[in-house]
């Protein structure tokens, strides 16, 4: 009996043990997980600045002398488009010579004979910036535009080149002195359209001429890095990019090439 009675109490124990056992496991079993995901930051109260603060802040000249740095833009990474009449065609050579030597990519368009009527009346100018999608924009155009005394057409095409131009940076380089042609009155109507700031007046350049007219290559050269040392300049360019004067020549070839008996596209 003493010996039965000592079984059962041992039984008993043992199923006493065994039920802990098996309450401890299921409460770790039913404890929520923690886990850490990587990358996950905690939402912190964020304090947001009206659009009007940002953008003073951001429109705030720094307060050292690195202001001409900072508004000067590096031709590096640019994509260069040059459009204009036969002036743009020495042009574009020595322009080529400074995106090899500075890192950019260039685009020319030459469209002989053209006014600044025929480009605003063609659709060339969308269509190339569409293409190429310039960050900035070189207009040679007035050469053939000299000497008309439609000044209010003449007005009426600049504004709607420059709308179609629309927010892309650019300089606008006026004709070369022309002695057969003493009314230069479209200067001043392309400078009214443009601004002093975005306009290169070329009227005092002395450029070597291969007929009167066109400039040599040694011609184009010169006026090409007169143009490119203004636009250098943020107290004479609205749109200033920087560039360094190459020390070589290159072959180049335009993009487009069209003759006086284009009408542009439509």
């Amino acid at each position: 009996m003493k010996k039965y009675y000592i079984i059962t109490l041992l039984i008993l124990l043992s199923c006493n043990v065994l039920a802990q056992e098996d309450y401890s496991f299921s409460v770790q079993k039913n404890r929520p997980v923690e886990t850490v995901e990587p990358d996950v930051l905690s939402e912190q109260p964020y304090n947001e600045q009206s659009s009007e603060e940002t953008e003073d802040i951001l429109v705030s000249p720094p307060s050292t002398s690195s202001t001409h740095a900072t508004q000067v833009a590096e031709s590096r990474n640019q994509v260069v488009l040059l459009i204009g009449d036969s002036m743009a065609d020495g042009m574009g050579a020595r322009f080529n010579d400074y995106a090899v030597k500075n890192g950019f990519e260039f685009h020319s368009i030459v469209w002989y004979g053209s006014t600044t009527r025929d480009w605003a009346i063609a659709s060339d100018l969308q269509y190339q910036i569409e293409r190429v999608r310039p960050t900035y924009i070189i207009i040679s155009l007035g050469t053939n535009d000299l000497g008309y005394k439609d000044y209010n057409r003449r007005t009426a095409a600049i504004q709607t080149i420059l709308s179609r131009v629309g927010n892309i940076p650019y300089v606008w380089v006026g004709p070369l002195p022309w002695r057969k042609v003493k009314d230069r009155r479209i200067i001043n109507v392309i400078r009214d359209c443009t601004g002093e700031g975005k306009f290169f007046d070329s009227s005092s350049v002395i450029a070597s001429r291969a007929d009167g007219v066109h400039p040599t290559r040694q011609g184009a050269a010169h006026w090409v890095d007169k143009i490119v040392e203004w636009m250098g300049e943020p107290d004479l360019n609205d749109n200033p990019i920087e560039m360094d004067q190459p020390d070589f020549t290159t072959r180049y070839r335009h993009d487009e090439k069209h003759g006086m008996g284009y009408h542009g596209r439509r």
